[in-house]
């Protein structure tokens, strides 16, 4: 009778024992990942899964680890997995949504964030995953309105700032979405693209010297969008009536694959044009989300 006790006792206590230590790997890897130690965080949720994989927060985890390391494929699988465990997360929403905005599915992150707002209308990341969604599927009225109760939630949240700020300039309110990029950044230097934004607007706002101040900070600091970033300070420039900075910077741009660059560079600095003839029109610039 006590050997059987005691086989009862092991076999009952063994699925405690592994939630208790899914618990304390899933601590670890929440740790990992909120210090950016992705690796240390993947194995530590990997081994939570192992013990329980009932662990609905483990799968979201991994998945959010996964989309950080731009594996989407495999953060979707996540997803969908802690999904089915658990639907009543509204943070796994938020990352779902996330994800598809990331990978230019506007329809997609519109109904996460909806999804996640139907949870917790209160979440402010939803409200600002929903204006992303609204803004890339072209709806800048509806997009304001999202991004407004994102700040209305958290009054401090700079990229909900720095998102309203380009709605508005995308409204053509430039002077408004440069004070509203100029404070977001000011919260949050680091805001992806942000700089080369608040260039642009200064720059359609025909704020010439200062837009060319901002390009200049931009070919500074970022490599991203340097072919973009010449051509803007170059065109400041000609707006300004200097030739000489225009062309120069027309020719940085052109030699890093710039079309409309290389036609300028042709048809005005290889001549002695005042004006650049049947100047090309340049496409909007479209300000993409990195979460």
């Amino acid at each position: 009778m006590k050997i059987l006790t005691t086989v009862f006792l092991s076999l009952f206590l063994t699925p405690l024992f592994a939630q208790q230590d899914a618990h304390a790997y899933m601590e670890g890897a929440t740790r990992a990942y909120s210090t950016g130690n992705l690796d240390s965080a993947l194995v530590k949720v990997d081994e939570a899964i192992s013990l329980d994989p009932s662990l609905a927060p483990a799968f979201k985890l991994r998945g959010d680890i996964h989309q950080h390391m731009r594996e989407f494929d495999a953060a979707m699988a996540d997803y969908k997995s802690s999904e089915k465990l658990d639907n009543t997360d509204p943070r796994l929403y938020v990352s779902r949504s996330a994800l598809h905005i990331t990978e230019g599915n506007a329809k997609g992150g519109l109904r996460d964030a909806d999804k996640a707002l139907a949870l917790d209308p209160k979440d402010a990341d939803a409200w600002y995953n929903r204006a992303w969604a609204l803004y890339q599927g072209g709806d800048l009225d509806a997009a304001l309105k999202s991004v407004r109760k994102a700040l209305d939630f958290n009054p401090t949240f700079p990229e909900a700032l720095y998102l309203s700020g380009v709605i508005k300039g995308a409204r053509y309110d430039e002077k408004a979405g440069v004070e509203e990029i100029t404070e977001a950044l000011s919260m949050k230097p680091s805001i992806p693209g942000g700089l080369m934004s608040l260039a642009i607007l200064l720059y359609e706002d025909k704020r010439y010297e200062d837009a060319i101040s901002k390009f200049t900070e931009v070919i500074a600091s970022d490599t991203t969008e340097l072919a973009a970033a010449y051509y803007y300070r170059a065109d400041s420039y000609y707006n300004s009536g200097d030739k000489e900075k225009a062309c120069s910077d027309f020719l940085r741009s052109m030699r890093l694959g710039d079309k409309g660059a290389a036609f300028i560079k042709k048809n005005y600095c290889d001549t002695d044009a005042t004006k650049i003839p049947k100047k090309p029109k340049r496409q909007p610039r479209k300000t993409t989300i990195q979460f």
